[in-house]
């Protein structure tokens, strides 16, 4: 025998068919990617009296209507829904999240096969599962979408999946503000972006689409430093959707102006709510940017048109 010849040992085999089975991963990724260069797909969408979009989407197999929900971040299926999909797998770790206003959410973590929406299937995708008296039958987050550029299109009231020439018409056309994203640990994910308010401060605020429209929320410290006195605002107290000990003072009240900080589009007069224990410097709906917003994560970025 060849003193360079060696024999394969059981323990490199499993390494080589481990590399192999991960780079067919890439691979599928990678063409599921490709499907989306010359063919943007738009998905019908629904608008609610309140602002909010719903979509469908099919959970290993089982079709649903659920709230696409920029500010939730993670993925969330009703229990009543959860009871109809099989093949959920529950797993091991949680999630501790908080709501905007402060409140800790403890949640399990289960794994979906697969997720379609408009003939899209984003496989393997996180969810939670509560049960909640609610509407639909969940909430889509942006969590899927972290390498899919997407379009919120009020007017035609769809949602489109763009390409990567699709993306690039969008970007000479519109207008740009840069984004910043809350990714924690690939369990949930968040956009924020800088806006002025009255001529005075800059503050980063959540987009959130799951808030319906014309909904603008900014913490409570933020009042001295923008001349609100208090004591003239009409004041108001909400409890927890999810804990009835819990909840939020609210100090409702007009801003004269807000403001992309690094973009012309701005917003006069305007209905605000000051809320007391807000984890963020503000959150707000996202109807007041434009009729075509569109949210490109990789690129960091929302182009409006």
């Amino acid at each position: 025998m060849n003193n360079h010849t060696k024999t394969l040992r059981p323990g490199f085999l499993l390494l080589v068919l481990s590399l192999s089975f991960f780079f067919c991963l890439i691979q599928t990724e990678v063409a599921r990617s490709q499907n989306l260069i010359n063919n943007p797909i738009t998905v019908p969408m629904q608008v609610t009296a309140g602002g909010h979009l719903v979509i469908k989407a099919t959970i290993n197999g089982v079709e649903g209507n659920f709230i696409f929900d920029t500010g939730a971040g993670l993925n969330l299926l009703t229990k009543k829904f959860a009871d109809k999909v099989s093949g959920l797998n529950k797993l091991d770790g949680s999630y501790t999240g908080h709501r905007a206003t402060g409140e800790a959410m403890d949640l399990e973590l289960w794994n979906v096969k697969s997720m379609k929406i408009g003939g899209l299937d984003y496989s393997n995708q996180l969810f939670s599962v509560l049960d909640l008296d609610f509407p639909l039958d969940g909430l889509i987050s942006l969590l899927p979408f972290r390498n899919t550029p997407l379009t919120i299109n009020y007017k035609t009231k769809s949602l489109v999946f763009e390409s990567a020439s699709s993306l690039k018409r969008l970007a000479k056309s519109g207008k740009s503000t840069a984004l910043q994203l809350a990714d924690d640990r690939g369990k949930a994910l968040d956009i924020f972006a800088n806006v002025r308010v009255n001529d005075t401060l800059t503050l980063q605020v959540g987009f959130d689409s799951g808030a319906g429209a014309n909904v603008y929320r900014f913490n409570s410290k933020f009042m001295n430093a923008l001349g609100v006195d208090s004591t003239k605002t009409d004041i108001s107290y909400r409890k927890s959707s999810f804990d009835p000990k819990m909840g939020n003072k609210f100090y409702n009240t007009k801003l004269g102006k807000i403001a992309l900080a690094d973009a012309d589009v701005k917003l006069n007069e305007v209905k605000v709510s000051f809320i007391q224990g807000l984890i963020y410097d503000g959150i707000m709906a996202m109807n007041w940017l434009g009729e075509q917003l569109t949210i490109d994560i990789p690129g960091k970025q929302l182009l409006i048109n």
